[in-house]
């Protein structure tokens, strides 16, 4: 049986539907709080446990042989750096201690592409801690290092563009870009139970396709049918204002570490993953042709 954490957002939904068209039984970890409305009718087992609730976690683990963790908290709603440390690193690590106690033989996490660059980022602080904690627990890993996934792309750039014709990029027009669809990373996320040349491995994953932002920009155009900009802002302007935010909050916010992490672009040498899951990835200009055909919401 695999326990899954993180099951309720659009990737850890994508994912479980992945592992029960393989046949593999899934019971999912959720807080008390979590609206479970859209996985109920799948057949899924939900258990709601508080990480730090050692207790009840043991109780949670017990017939897993398998632990999947995509669970992030979402830095758009929960601000507080305090709120990451305590969910994403406390929660985390409780969960790989108890794995180990249980006997569960594969952790599989979802980490970051491009830790180094995420120095001053709080949530990527936490993710190569814990994926630091996952390498030396004795259970059989797989970390799954994450460019940019194409829902964000499309929901949150996209969005933008489609309603104002134009959105604000702290990348530069050089920069590049994989973004990989929810499918081929849940597929990969499924394929590393028992494929052993996953084992204990550190794997960076992003798609196929690859484009500078003045290409990424010229998709949107054609997508959206319409003319669409990128506002480059100087990362010198937007360091000055995230700190202004961190010197008048305290740095509560951590906001001169969010700029950091979405700097740089996003992409990555994929000859690994595609020697370890064999996949042929799906196409994120037809994945955006098909998602605006969609009316606006």
């Amino acid at each position: 049986m695999i326990l899954y954490i993180g099951a309720t957002g659009l990737l850890g939904n994508t994912a479980v539907r992945e592992l029960l068209k393989r046949g593999k039984t899934v019971r999912c970890l959720v807080r008390q709080s979590t609206d479970v409305s859209s996985l109920e009718k799948l057949g899924l087992e939900f258990v709601r446990v508080d990480l730090q609730d050692e207790t009840a976690l043991d109780a949670a683990l017990q017939g897993i042989t398998t632990v999947i963790s995509s669970f992030a908290t979402n830095i758009a709603k929960e601000h507080l750096v305090s709120a990451l440390w305590e969910n994403d690193y406390e929660g985390n690590c409780a969960l790989i201690r108890r794995a180990r106690v249980a006997g569960v033989e594969k952790f599989i996490y979802t980490s970051y592409w491009g830790l180094a660059k995420f120095g001053g980022f709080e949530h990527g602080k936490i993710k190569k801690m814990v994926e630091d904690l996952l390498t030396v627990s004795g259970v059989d890993y797989t970390i799954l290092r994450i460019t940019s996934l194409a829902t964000d792309m499309s929901m949150l750039t996209g969005t933008t563009l489609r309603k104002r014709g134009w959105a604000p990029m702290l990348m530069k027009p050089h920069e590049k870009i994989r973004p990989i669809l929810l499918e081929d990373l849940a597929w990969c996320m499924a394929n590393a139970i028992d494929n052993p040349k996953a084992c204990r491995r550190i794997i960076e994953v992003a798609g196929e396709e690859e484009y500078d932002f003045r290409e990424f920009e010229k998709l949107f155009c054609r997508v959206l049918n319409k003319k669409v900009r990128f506002i480059f802002v100087p990362l010198v302007v937007a360091n000055f204002i995230a700190g202004c935010v961190d010197f008048v909050t305290k740095n509560q916010y951590n906001a001169r570490g969010i700029v950091s992490a979405f700097t740089g672009g996003s992409t990555c040498d994929i000859s690994d993953m595609q020697q370890v899951f064999s996949i042929k990835q799906g196409s994120f200009a037809e994945y955006l042709d098909d998602y605006f055909k969609k009316p606006p919401a």
